[in-house]
C-alpha cells in the first residue's frame, strides 16, 4: 500500500453492483470492494501525511516513518496492506483529518499523529525490517496493532516519548530518561517463539514475551 493515489472514479460493473444488491456478492465482488476501499484508504491518507508534514513534533518526522513503512511494504506488501486497512487505522486517519482541520479535540495533536510511526513499526515487526523510531507513549504504555501492548516501568503518567527499535521481528522500547538518566527498557518479541533471557541492567525490565 504504497503507491500513489488515482483520482480516477472507481465504477462498479453492473454484474457485481446487482449481486451486491441482492446481499449476496461473489469473491471477485468482494474483492473488487477491497480494491475501492485501498484506494480510498490511500487518497486519505497522503492528504493526512501532506497535512501533517508540517507539525511540530518530538518524534521521528512524519516522512521518515513514512519511509519504515514503504521499505516494510517491500518486504511483505500482504501485511502491511492488512495493517493499514484495518479498521481501527481507518478510524485514526479519520479522525486525525478532522483534528488538522479543527473539527475534534483530543491529546496533544503530536501524541496522536505519533500512531503513524506505532503502525510504522508494527509493520516493521511484521515484515522483519529493521528499524528505530521514536513512538508516543500512553502512561508509559504502547500498543502495537495486533500484537500487544508494551508498557515500560516507572513511565510518567499522560503522553511521553519512547524510543523503539525493531531488528528481526524482536522490539525494543525504551522510555524517558529517570532521574539519573537511565531508560528504563523491556524486550519482546510478538510471537509464538520465546525470547532468550538476558540479564537486566540497571534501569532496565528483564525481557518479556506476549
Amino acid at each position: 500500500m504504497t503507491s500513489e493515489p488515482r483520482t480516477t472514479p472507481i465504477r462498479v460493473p453492473d454484474r457485481l453492483f446487482a449481486e451486491l444488491a441482492a446481499g449476496g456478492g461473489s469473491a471477485q465482488a468482494v474483492a473488487f470492494l477491497e480494491r475501492g476501499e485501498r484506494a480510498r484508504r490511500l487518497l486519505l491518507l497522503r492528504t493526512l501525511l501532506d497535512r501533517m508534514a508540517e507539525l511540530s513534533t518530538p518524534l521521528t518526522p512524519v516522512a521518515d516513518a513514512w519511509e519504515v513503512v514503504k521499505d516494510a511494504a517491500g518486504r511483505d506488501p500482504e501485511a502491511v496492506d492488512g495493517l493499514l486497512l484495518a479498521p481501527t487505522t481507518g478510524a485514526w486517519i479519520a479522525h486525525m483529518l478532522r483534528r488538522v482541520h479543527g473539527t475534534a479535540t483530543g491529546p496533544p495533536l503530536w501524541a496522536e499523529a505519533g500512531r503513524l510511526n506505532v503502525l510504522a513499526l508494527t509493520a516493521a515487526l511484521l515484515a522483519g525490517t529493521e528499524t528505530a523510531l521514536t513512538v508516543p507513549l500512553a502512561d508509559g504504555g504502547l500498543h502495537l496493532p495486533g500484537l500487544g501492548r508494551l508498557r515500560v516501568p516507572d513511565a510518567p503518567p499522560g503522553p511521553s516519548v519512547g524510543l523503539a527499535v525493531a531488528r528481526a521481528g524482536e522490539v525494543t522500547l525504551s522510555g524517558p530518561p529517570r532521574d539519573g538518566g537511565a531508560r528504563p527498557t523491556v524486550t519482546c518479541r510478538p510471537a509464538s517463539v520465546p525470547v532468550e533471557s538476558r540479564p537486566a541492567g540497571p534501569g532496565t525490565a528483564p525481557t518479556v514475551e506476549t
